[in-house]
């Protein structure tokens, strides 16, 4: 972060009290630095503080905002480790995180963030070393109760199995699935290194560990994630985007093993150089089958049904919003046409909330954009444009109950939220493929 940051991010960082900034003229560019400035160092405060970013607005202020506000804050807010969680109050306990909001009174879409605050003194006085238990562990404590990550490491290995496959139906979902897995058997591992050292855990520690049903427990549920995985592989049921990321991670072992074969001819190590070309001919052999593989269709989104119906009582407005431009309406037309921003904001919600417990924005709006197109032939012309922040990410307070699924087990869906954990995310990424999701960065290791 520079030294000093001036304008909007400079308002920001020196808030007291909770603010509301409007996002109005403001270009994607523009606020991609004032959210890195204002929020890639932690707050000096004592005690937490709502920052609220207005994003998009009705039919009469939508133009004053770029269509990708809310897309671009969200992106940048996870660049400097802020996690998305619907469930986040304004507590210290919550910072770090930020939700998306749609005031219906004013027709207003919003970011709130919960800036992460500096730690002040805890760790010393429990004997800590200075990290904060999100830095210390791959897995974020305290879990946020309810949320996709919460749910799966709860879950018995047997309701686990049972949910697997719609809780991740496409392959991309259970690689990332599999990767919060491997995070919590690591975070696991460290507590029990620190209980083979005599430290006493903390409640939160304490928690986790009771919680997730020890290292056999996790390893039993990856197992099965790998299984299905390499079941879906084998079948061929993966996407045109799956199915070049798998390829190009075949490429990439046939390289490596090139470049091994030709360090061990060289070296005369010819039970080597055997060994070698035996694996390099396995993995050549899995390259074709994947390019012989028909790229499947992204599955349908979830609140399909509901979308399209709501697009088709749209098609009439939209001939009467043609029919009647330039011209004084009655009181009815007005009505019916002010009916429009409530379907549209309706379909944005219900896209929204169709968004899968792990799936990254690049792969969600794959299916969108093919959603979009479907619906669109079958409602019997095109659809309306896009709904303020691009249909992607509308804040709707409509999530969380609309996602629910039969596997929830403790409570509702909080949010895709941090159990993705901030270090699980930051490990391999290269930012969040939305732009650069996190998702997509834990999937570029293995293949099954």
């Amino acid at each position: 972060m520079p030294n000093a940051v001036s304008g909007m991010a400079a308002s920001i960082r020196s808030a007291t009290d909770s603010e509301t900034f409007d996002l109005a003229g403001h270009d994607a560019a523009n606020i991609n630095t004032t959210i890195n400035d204002a929020f890639s160092q932690p707050f000096q405060l004592d005690q937490m503080i709502r920052i609220t970013f207005v994003t998009g607005a009705g039919k009469l202020s939508r133009q004053k905002y770029d269509d990708k506000a809310m897309q671009t804050l969200t992106s940048a807010l996870r660049q400097s480790d802020y996690v998305e969680d619907r469930g986040a109050s304004c507590v210290n306990e919550c910072g770090g995180s930020y939700k998306t909001q749609h005031d219906t009174g004013k027709n207003l879409f919003t970011v709130v963030v919960f800036p992460r605050l500096v730690e002040r003194g805890e760790d010393q006085a429990s004997g800590g070393d200075g990290a904060s238990p999100t830095d210390q562990y791959p897995i974020p404590l305290p879990l946020v109760e309810g949320s996709p990550v919460h749910t799966v490491l709860l879950a018995s290995e047997e309701t686990f199995q049972k949910m697997a496959p719609s809780a991740c139906p496409s392959w991309s979902e259970k690689k990332c699935c599999s990767e919060v897995l491997k995070a919590a058997l690591e975070t696991v591992e460290k507590l029990d290194a620190k209980l083979m050292s005599g430290t006493p855990l903390s409640e939160d520690e304490n928690a986790f560990y009771d919680a997730v049903g020890g290292a056999t427990s996790i390893a039993t549920k990856a197992e099965c994630l790998k299984k299905l995985m390499h079941q879906q592989v084998e079948s061929g049921s993966l996407t045109k985007h799956e199915i070049e990321r798998l390829v190009a991670q075949v490429c990439e072992k046939i390289d490596a093993l090139d470049e091994e074969i030709d360090a061990a001819t060289q070296k005369s190590q010819e039970k080597k150089v055997a060994k070698l070309n035996t694996q390099k001919g396995k993995v050549e052999a899995r390259k074709r089958m994947l390019e012989g593989h028909t790229a499947q269709s992204p599955h349908r989104l979830k609140h399909e049904a509901q979308i399209l119906k709501l697009k088709k009582q749209l098609k009439p407005l939209l001939k009467l919003e043609q029919s009647t431009k330039g011209k004084l309406l009655s009181m009815k037309e007005t009505k019916e046409l002010a009916a429009m921003d409530d379907i549209n904001e309706e379909i944005a919600e219900l896209e929204y909330a169709s968004s899968g417990w792990f799936e990254d924005d690049d792969a969600f709006e794959v299916r969108l954009e093919a959603s979009r197109k479907k619906l669109a032939a079958a409602a019997g012309g095109p659809s309306k444009a896009k709904p303020s922040g691009g249909g992607k990410k509308p804040g709707t307070g409509s999530r969380s109950a609309n996602a629910a699924t039969t596997w929830l087990t403790p409570g509702g869906l909080a949010s895709k939220q941090a159990a993705l954990g901030k270090r699980a995310a930051k490990k391999k990424t290269g930012p969040r493929s939305d732009g650069g999701s996190a998702f997509a960065a834990m999937m570029m290791d293995s293949d099954s």
